[in-house]
C-alpha cells in the first residue's frame, strides 16, 4: 500500500468513526430523554410515579437485555442490518403522540418503550463491530470516541429534551428521529461494515498478544464500576433533596459525571494506547477514587461539582478504555463481548436502585450515598490483584 492508499484509508476511516460516533451519540439521546422528560410523562398520561417508574424500567431492560441475546449473531456477516433497524426502530416512540391518557396508556407506553428501547440496543454491538474493523486507527482512541458520543448523547438530550417539550409538547420527539434517520443515512453513504469473527486470529496476531485479558475479568471490572456509577446517578439528586439544597445541584452533579467520563476516556485513550489498557485502568481508579469520595462529603456545595469532574475524569473515563480492552479479550466471539460490556454490566446496574431504594426509605440515604465508592475501589482491588497485563504494555507504575 502507497502512502497516499494508507493516508485514504485513514482518512476514511475516521469518517466512519464519526458517523458511527454520530449514531452513538443520537440513540443514546432516547435514554436521556427518557429520564428527564418522565415527569412530563407522568403528568400527560395521568401515570403514578409508580408508573412511570415501570416505563423506565421496561425501557432500560429492553436497551440492556437485547445486546445479550443478539451480541453473539450475525459473527460472519459484514453488513450491519442490526445496527441500521435499531436507528429505525427507535422512531417509533413518536406513537407516544397518539396514545391516549384514558385508554390503558401504561399499556401502550410499555409496549412501545419496550420496542424504542429495543431499537436502542440493538444498534450497539453492531456499532461496535464496526469501529473494531476500523484497524488504522488504535483501539483506545476510537472506542473513547465512540462511547463519548453515547454519554454526550445521553446528556444533550437531558437537557435539550426539557425545553423543547415545554415549547412543543409531544412533537418535541421528531428532531431526534429524523436525526436517527440522518445519522442511518450517513453510515449507509461511508459504507460502514463489521469486523467478522474469522478474521479474529489475524487481528490478534498484529497485536503480538501472547497472553490476552480473559473477557470475564474486564467485564467483572466494569460491572463494579457501572455499578457505582449507576448508584451515584441515582442517589446524589435524592441525597441533595433530602439535605434540602439546590435540587439543581443534583441534574448538575449527573450531567458533570457523565460528561467528565465522556473527556477523560477520550484525553486518557493514547496514553493507554501506549501503556496498555490494564495499566491506564489502574492509573485511573487509584487517581479519581480519592476525589468522588471527597465529593460526597460535600455535595450540597455548588464547588464541589468540580471535585465529582475531576473523580468522574478517571474513574468513570476508564469505563471506555475497558470496552477497548474487551475487544481484544479472551472469550466470546466479538459480538457477545461487545454486547456484554455496553449492555449487560449495565442491565445489572440498573437494577440496583429498585434494590437499594427500600434501603434509602428505612434508613435514609447516606448509608447509600458512600457505598458509591464501593465499586470503584473493588474494581481497583481486581486489577491490582491480577497479574495479566496487555501486551502493548511498555511500561508500569
Amino acid at each position: 500500500m502507497t502512502m497516499r492508499q494508507a493516508q485514504e484509508t485513514y482518512r476514511r476511516q475516521w469518517g466512519q468513526l464519526l458517523a458511527l460516533t454520530g449514531a452513538h451519540f443520537v440513540a443514546d439521546c432516547f435514554p436521556g430523554l427518557m429520564h428527564t422528560v418522565l415527569p412530563a410523562f407522568q403528568s400527560s398520561f395521568k401515570l403514578s410515579m409508580a408508573a412511570g417508574g415501570v416505563l423506565l424500567t421496561v425501557f432500560l431492560v429492553a436497551a440492556n437485555g437485547i445486546q445479550v441475546l443478539i451480541g453473539h449473531l450475525r459473527a460472519e456477516e459484514e453488513r450491519p442490518l442490526f445496527l441500521y433497524l435499531g436507528m429505525i426502530l427507535v422512531c417509533v416512540i413518536l406513537l407516544f403522540g397518539v396514545v391516549s391518557a384514558d385508554r390503558m396508556p401504561l399499556l401502550w407506553l410499555s409496549l412501545i418503550s419496550l420496542l424504542c428501547g429495543a431499537g436502542v440496543g440493538m444498534s450497539h454491538p453492531e456499532a461496535l463491530k464496526a469501529i473494531h474493523r476500523l484497524d488504522g486507527i488504535s483501539s483506545a482512541v476510537s472506542s473513547s470516541v465512540f462511547m463519548a458520543g453515547g454519554v454526550m448523547g445521553f446528556a444533550f438530550s437531558g437537557w435539550i429534551s426539557t425545553y423543547l417539550y415545554q415549547w412543543y409538547g409531544m412533537k418535541f420527539l421528531a428532531p431526534f428521529c429524523a436525526a436517527s434517520i440522518l445519522a442511518l443515512f450517513a453510515m449507509i453513504a461511508l459504507g460502514v461494515r463489521l469486523a467478522v469473527e474469522r478474521d479474529e486470529p489475524l487481528r490478534q496476531a498484529k497485536r503480538e498478544q501472547s497472553q490476552p485479558v480473559p473477557f470475564w475479568l474486564i467485564m467483572a471490572i466494569a460491572t463494579l464500576v457501572a455499578c457505582s456509577a449507576q448508584t451515584l446517578s441515582w442517589i446524589v439528586p435524592q441525597r441533595i433533596s433530602e439535605l434540602e439544597a439546590d435540587l439543581t445541584l443534583g441534574g448538575l452533579a449527573v450531567s458533570m459525571f457523565s460528561l467528565a467520563g465522556g473527556i477523560g476516556g477520550i484525553v486518557m485513550s493514547r496514553k493507554a494506547h501506549r501503556l496498555g489498557e490494564m495499566v491506564m485502568i489502574r492509573r485511573m481508579l487509584m487517581a479519581g477514587i480519592p476525589f468522588v469520595t471527597a465529593y460526597l462529603f460535600w455535595m450540597q456545595y455548588r464547588w464541589a461539582v468540580g471535585l465529582l469532574f475531576i473523580g468522574a475524569f478517571f474513574c468513570f473515563g476508564a469505563y471506555p478504555i475497558m470496552v477497548s480492552a474487551a475487544r481484544h479479550s479472551k472469550g466470546p466471539n466479538l459480538g457477545r463481548r461487545m454486547g456484554l460490556i455496553v449492555g449487560g454490566i449495565w442491565l445489572v446496574a440498573c437494577l440496583l436502585p429498585m434494590l437499594l431504594g427500600p434501603v434509602a426509605e428505612h434508613w435514609g440515604t447516606l448509608p447509600i450515598v458512600f457505598c458509591v465508592p464501593v465499586g470503584f475501589v473493588l474494581a481497583l482491588l481486581l486489577v491490582m490483584k491480577t497479574k495479566i497485563r496487555n501486551s502493548n504494555i511498555k511500561t508500569d507504575i
